[in-house]
């Protein structure tokens, strides 16, 4: 499954073409003994060197920019994590890659849990969906209000001190090509989350959001992200709709995405 684009989306921002690299390695990683200088990988030069040689994400707080489809290294280069997922994760069916699972809780309804233990730095799924304007998100925010009681819109706000620069908004219930959902629209909230949600470019400037566990997660525990991910506490406003994750620090109340 991959991310699919409304009509309104400017052509521009999805066929650009992020310049990839020349290196002759397998690996970007391997020869690069100070892989962030302009001499070495550009790719690398983006963003620093995002995972370790295990595949397991170094910073959170920032974007990451992976080697693409325009690149000279392999498949396999540890810079392209996201993209190994993609490749791997067919809607909503189960891969090997996955580290989770579907089930059904009561008085929570499909959610995810660990299938087995989870590394910090892993990466554990992708919010994939419609790529919808603001003014659509919210639209089919309160839609699926009305639908099923709650949303399964993604709005992600990016700052600069207090100004509002971006949003980049999914409609995590869109179906893709293949009729298929994407399992990512099942994580719930938690006022102390599991998963960290990272922006991760790959070929185009409109980037995936990443869910990555930021601390050790045991099997059978709930996988979860905080809805107001990204944005600064001073800017985070409350609904009116009851917050049921039991967190020591839960605010009462979940965020509002709009």
């Amino acid at each position: 499954m991959e991310l699919t684009y409304h009509e309104d989306i400017p052509l521009d921002l999805i066929s650009d073409q992020i310049a990839g690299c020349h290196c002759k390695a397998v690996c970007c990683l391997l020869g690069q003994a100070t892989p962030i200088l302009e001499s070495g990988c550009p790719c690398l030069h983006r963003s620093g060197v995002s995972y370790t040689d295990e595949g397991l994400l170094l910073e959170f707080h920032s974007p990451v920019f992976e080697c693409n489809s325009t690149c000279s290294c392999a498949f396999t280069c540890t810079n392209r994590i996201v993209q190994r997922y993609l490749s791997s994760s067919h809607g909503t069916t189960q891969s090997n890659f996955m580290p989770y699972r579907v089930v059904e809780r009561p008085g929570v309804g499909r959610c995810l849990i660990a299938a087995r233990h989870i590394h910090p730095g892993e990466l554990v799924c992708v919010y994939l969906g419609e790529v919808v304007p603001y003014e659509e998100a919210c639209r089919r925010e309160q839609k699926q209000k009305s639908k099923y009681g709650h949303n399964y819109v993604l709005i992600l706000k990016g700052f600069a001190g207090n100004s509002l620069v971006s949003q980049l908004c999914i409609d995590g219930d869109a179906p893709g090509p293949d009729g298929s959902k994407s399992d990512s629209r099942l994580v719930n909230h938690s006022c102390d989350p599991n998963l960290t949600i990272v922006l991760v470019h790959v070929d185009s400037v409109i980037p995936y959001a990443a869910l990555f566990a930021h601390r050790p997660i045991p099997r059978d525990s709930e996988l979860t992200y905080n809805y107001a991910d990204c944005v600064p506490d001073a800017h985070i406003e409350l609904s009116t709709v009851p917050c049921r994750c039991s967190a020591p620090n839960c605010r009462g109340y979940l965020p509002r995405t709009l």
